[in-house]
């Protein structure tokens, strides 16, 4: 029997991407603010490098095959171009409306407009994954946790306002799209990926440790809302829990016999922001409350989405 537990995981990965983008991290008050800023600056945060640490396990085997390697860096560059141009309309309407900057309007067409940055630093991760073959567990390991050290720290410099004076250091942030990206976050996490058979055992002994990772996480989180720290990227837990999550996901039961549906979790997480614009619009945003009512419904509407799209898909296959 296949075990479909990798493809649930990355069906609800994308279900908390969602999420990370619908509840707000301010503008609220009280319990309701702390939980809403624990749910999209802390929980739904696990997403994003849990899907990159599943992309480098996949890749783990094919990094000496430049051709494979090749093939699939060019069917997510088109990918990151379709997605692009489908949501250019979205992009030029907010910067219509003054939501942000020439710079910034520039640098969402290079790297992509909201969630599309996940894509573009896919096919440069990939690319310096290929460079790296070569290099030593230990050099590999090193880098993996460097670059990791080094995007927490920056982004901490950042977020708290620590460096404001360093006009250098903030147009570097601005302009590498923010620690969130193919250097600081997306390499180092399919580095890790690719290392599975490494590390497997050694998390097999702390695998009871889940939980109380859980735990540290949120404890994590609750310390920045106390101080006032905007929404945070990356935190200092993430790569171990979502190494401890991949590895009892993947030595787990299947869940299920099921066949999932192998664009669901990619569709779910291209389509989601439309639905969020169409949501918003019949419903608009009023409080914490409002979002928990809103958030099945916007899951709702993602899946049809992915459903149209990859009906389209089948006759064009550039979109999924």
């Amino acid at each position: 029997m296949r075990n479909n537990n990798l493809d649930i995981l990355k069906v609800v990965m994308a279900f908390l991407v969602i999420a990370l983008h619908v509840f707000p991290v301010s503008k609220i008050g009280g319990i309701e603010g702390l939980i809403s800023y624990e749910i999209a600056s802390g929980i739904t945060r696990i997403a994003v490098p849990t899907f990159f640490l599943i992309s480098g396990y996949f890749l783990r085997n094919k990094l000496n095959d430049k051709a494979y390697l090749w093939k699939y860096a060019k069917r997510i560059l088109l990918l990151y171009i379709v997605w692009q141009l489908i949501y250019l309309p979205d992009l030029y309407r907010f910067y219509y409306l003054g939501w942000f900057s020439h710079t910034s309007m520039i640098l969402k067409l290079i790297y992509g407009y909201w969630h599309l940055w996940y894509l573009l630093a896919t096919v440069l991760a990939v690319g310096i994954l290929y460079f790296i073959r070569d290099f030593s567990l230990a050099s590999k390991a090193f880098l993996s946790i460097a670059l990791l050290v080094i995007g927490y720290v920056y982004q901490i410099l950042i977020q708290a306002d620590l460096i404001h004076r360093n006009l250098d250091l903030q147009f570097l942030y601005e302009v590498i799209g923010t620690t969130r990206n193919f250097l600081f976050f997306a390499f180092p996490m399919m580095l890790i990926g690719t290392m599975y058979e490494s590390w497997k055992s050694k998390i097999e002994k702390i695998k009871s440790l889940l939980v109380p990772l859980w735990l540290l996480l949120m404890t994590e989180v609750g310390f920045y809302y106390m101080h006032g720290v905007k929404a945070m990227d990356f935190l200092i837990v993430l790569p171990l829990l979502s190494m401890l999550v991949f590895y009892w996901v993947k030595k787990s039961k299947p869940v299920t016999a099921a066949t999932i549906h192998p664009t669901l979790s990619l569709g779910v997480y291209l389509c989601h922001p439309y639905a969020i614009r169409i949501v918003n619009e019949f419903l608009p945003e009023k409080g914490f409350y409002d979002w928990l009512v809103k958030y099945p419904i916007i899951c709702l509407l993602a899946l049809g989405l992915w459903w149209l799209v990859d009906k389209v898909n089948k006759k064009f296959s550039c979109f999924l």
